[in-house]
């Protein structure tokens, strides 16, 4: 039986997960200190529009349905996340580049994306890892779609491409390379018995299995996870 504990991996070492039940999430942690793709990578996260509808009922069977996309803004100058990632660079580069080296991000920073697996290795490296390295193949499908139209977000290519919502997708709409990501594991024994098996599919999943994932994103809050 494996003993409970909880483990990091990035790039390669990812292929070394135990075939054990446990947690996992995904963090962003660059292997090369590049200033301009960390900016545009942690824009992409916190700048993510998010779409609000609204529908007033009128007389007569008459309905009038409002959609618009909200832009997040930080402080008295509404400033945008990248502003502020910029001026960050500008002013505390050195400590920039010491904190995404160090273990601290996995302390300090919200996870990419949060889950439950019955099969650690299944569903972080067949799954996810593999899956978006296949993304990045020039045969792909998103690979293609994505070098036709840079400027999309998730919603659009799974709308386009009829894809499921993946971890997969999330990293590679944001350019994120497979070598700059970082997961942690925790492994136990202790998960219901009726957790049901790993698929990418929201319909397969047991009751069990989408109140436990429900309560960790309420808990860690992912930026890419399910809202």
């Amino acid at each position: 039986m494996q003993e409970n504990g909880k483990h990091q991996f990035q790039g390669n070492q990812i292929s070394r997960i135990p075939c054990s039940p446990g947690l996992y999430a995904w963090y962003y942690k660059p292997l090369v200190i590049d200033s301009a793709n960390i900016v545009k990578t942690l824009s992409s996260f916190l700048e993510n529009t998010t779409a609000i509808s609204t529908e007033v009922e009128m007389r007569y069977g008459l309905k009038l349905v409002s959609k618009s996309l909200l832009k997040a803004e930080f402080g008295s100058q509404k400033q945008s996340a990248s502003d502020i990632i910029n001026q960050v660079v500008g002013q505390a580069d050195n400590f920039f580049e010491n904190f995404f080296k160090s273990n601290a991000v996995h302390s300090f920073s919200r996870p990419i994306y949060i889950g439950i697996a019955k099969n650690l290795k299944t569903r972080v490296y067949e799954q996810h890892y593999l899956k978006l390295i296949e993304m990045y193949n020039d045969d792909s499908p998103v690979n293609r779609y994505l070098s036709l139209h840079s400027n999309v977000n998730v919603q659009e290519v799974m709308d386009r491409l009829n894809l499921p919502h993946s971890f997969a997708l999330e990293a590679r709409v944001r350019g994120i390379a497979p070598r700059d990501l970082a997961v942690n594991i925790f492994i136990s024994n202790l998960l219901p018995n009726d957790i049901g098996g790993d698929s990418e599919d929201p319909q397969q999943e047991t009751p069990a299995r989408r109140a436990l994932e429900r309560l960790l994103q309420l808990v860690a809050d992912p930026i890419c996870g399910r809202q």
